[in-house]
């Protein structure tokens, strides 16, 4: 072979090694976003969602909420789902406990209908500022415990301006105040947390999560607010959307006491996996 022939021949490898390259690490990632899941809500869909936790919880007992998840605290009303929390008195009882409780909500939760690994979730959402009410977006494992816990955003009713992007993981949620599992020195739950200012109240916003085998990144409006490479969750999760009222210490455990209804609105969610190009 001459040499002209050997120095278009490398020069053609060299090519095709850079292209393949810059498809991964320049503006075009290799990869397109397919659709998998979609609900824009011109309807309550049954066969999508249920208005409870995994496994029928109305409450989570162990974060002593204030409210019970009610069925017709879920609606759907001019293409917006509508999650509407109030002040009202109802006698709850599931299969992990029973009491009176001082305010309904609503929920949604995909885990009986879709489940993913990696990918994208994404929400269009808008909801008021009120103290001790409690609206959040966050994804989990039907395994249990359910960690790793992603929290997309949760807004903890304690200052307007502010709001919470949070990543929790290990091998159970505390069950004693220094986080150590039977005493041991190794740490079995941690928690990250991201706060991000700004205006929230009242306000369409479109939040996403994106799941990758090394990285993970929250994005509002588009724009990153948040990495992490910390336990990432390598199982199939489900979605759940929710209004929780809880009288925090930050609050001086007080809530609120309007009697309006509080009411979070999602016109879509979606989710994408990853598909080569």
């Amino acid at each position: 072979m001459g040499a002209k022939k050997i120095l278009l021949r490398f020069l053609f490898i060299v090519f095709q090694i850079s292209n393949a390259f810059s498809c991964c690490t320049g503006n075009d990632p290799g990869y397109e976003w397919k659709l998998t899941f979609e609900d824009n809500f011109d309807s309550l869909d049954a066969s999508k969602w249920i208005r409870t936790l995994a496994y029928g919880g109305r409450t989570i007992w162990t974060n002593k909420e204030l409210q019970w998840y009610k069925d017709e605290n879920v609606s759907v009303e001019n293409g917006k789902l509508k999650l509407t929390a109030k002040k009202e008195s109802y006698f709850g009882k599931d299969k992990n406990g029973e009491g009176q409780f001082g305010f309904t909500s609503g929920m949604i939760c995909n885990s009986e209908s879709y489940t993913q690994a990696y990918g994208k979730w994404e929400m269009r959402v808008r909801f008021p500022y009120r103290k001790g009410y409690w609206p959040a977006f966050w994804l989990v494992p039907t395994q249990y415990p359910t960690l790793p816990e992603i929290d997309v955003f949760e807004y903890f009713g304690i200052e307007k301006n502010k709001i919470y992007c949070n990543h929790h993981w290990g091998i159970d949620y505390p069950n004693s105040t220094n986080n150590f599992y039977n005493g041991n020195s190794e740490l079995f739950y941690q928690v990250e947390s991201k706060i991000i200012e700004g205006k929230f109240d009242d306000t369409w916003m479109v939040w996403s999560f994106e799941c990758f085998p090394d990285k993970m990144i929250w994005k509002l409006n588009d724009k990153i607010v948040y990495q992490s490479d910390k336990g990432i969750p390598t199982a199939p999760l489900y979605l759940i959307a929710n209004v929780a009222v809880l009288d925090r210490q930050e609050n001086n455990f007080k809530v609120d006491n309007s009697t309006d209804p509080y009411i979070m609105e999602i016109d879509y969610v979606r989710i994408y996996k990853m598909t080569p190009k």
